[in-house]
């Protein structure tokens, strides 16, 4: 028997946030952007932006503000601008890798719009934007355009994007239980993309 693979259900995504409690909507969008962090620091590195560490230390930041459930004193709007300044425009060139940061960074400008405006959609925002990552990667890593139905298939099946969508339902299983700590082991400890994946993405155009 073939096992079921998991999908991104974004209305089913949606009622799930929209039933949290704004820690856990943030909690959830934090994660997703946590595993991505590799990638803007790998992009950093590559581009030499100066940037290696700053978005990790906003991710920590956001996690000592779900832990304490408290925004604390940082000013988040400024934070905010700080991350969407670092999103790479189209004069960048880096294929893969550009492609990927771009979400990375997105996702971690949705997690702190959480924290400022707190909507399903901005938590959904960041958790698709993982989505994405994988997808693009898939699509470059596979030469398949997404364009029929049995296209479409095959790449959904592509391990990249499987492992993710597991890891975002697992997510959703430890927010249910109030598990953030937990949560936030779990993302520091499963990146999206591993170095050794990582390595290989800087050659893919």
């Amino acid at each position: 028997m073939t096992a079921s693979l998991f999908s991104y259900d974004k209305p089913r995504l949606l009622q799930a946030l929209a039933a949290m409690s704004p820690p856990a909507r943030l909690a959830c969008a934090t994660a997703a952007a946590t595993r991505l962090m590799p990638v803007c620091e790998r992009f950093a590195a590559v581009q030499a932006t100066g940037k290696q560490d700053r978005a990790r230390e906003i991710v920590a930041e956001l996690w000592q503000c779900i832990l304490a459930d408290d925004a604390g004193q940082q000013p988040w709007t400024a934070v905010l601008g700080e991350v969407m300044a670092m999103i790479p425009g189209e004069e960048v060139n880096g294929g893969l890798l550009t492609m990927m940061a771009e979400d990375a960074l997105a996702s971690l400008a949705y997690a702190v719009r959480c924290l400022l405006v707190d909507t399903p959609q901005e938590a959904e925002w960041a958790v698709g934007r993982e989505y994405d990552a994988t997808d693009q990667a898939a699509i470059k890593l596979m030469g398949v355009v997404p364009n029929t139905p049995k296209k479409e298939a095959r790449l959904l099946a592509h391990p990249l994007i499987q492992r993710t969508l597991g890891r975002q339902h697992e997510d959703l299983v430890l927010l249910r239980r109030g598990d953030f700590a937990g949560l936030l082991r779990q993302a520091v400890a499963n990146p999206t993309f591993t170095e050794q994946e990582l390595t290989g993405f800087a050659s893919v155009k």
